[in-house]
């Protein structure tokens, strides 16, 4: 085993320690918490999956080729090339984020 000590507010110890009484196991619910946010942000992943295929079919291209030739200043600044792009860059850091949960 190992131990891990917080110092925190006393409104989040004391919620803590409520959730630890709900939970009656420090391990379950760490274990909850962490599967929450995996799936909360496979949820979020998925979501923004779908406004990028809808802009792939608009634009008839893949997003990674297209993020690549944007960057590169090749596409312009048109309102939709600036949505999908930081739809793009936000999906692919929530990949990042998912990666280190699991």
């Amino acid at each position: 085993m190992q131990t891990i000590t917080f110092e925190l507010q006393p409104n989040i110890a004391n919620r803590i320690e409520k959730y630890l009484q709900f939970f009656g196991n420090k391990e379950i619910m760490f274990d909850k918490f962490i599967d929450y946010h995996i799936n909360r942000i496979k949820r979020e992943i998925a979501l923004m999956q779908i406004d990028l295929k809808a802009y792939e079919k608009k634009f008839n291209m893949p997003s990674n080729k297209f993020y690549e030739q944007f960057e590169n200043g090749e596409l312009g600044d048109d309102k939709d090339f600036i949505l999908w792009s930081g739809i793009y860059e936000m999906q692919m850091n929530c990949k990042q984020k998912l990666q280190k949960l699991l």
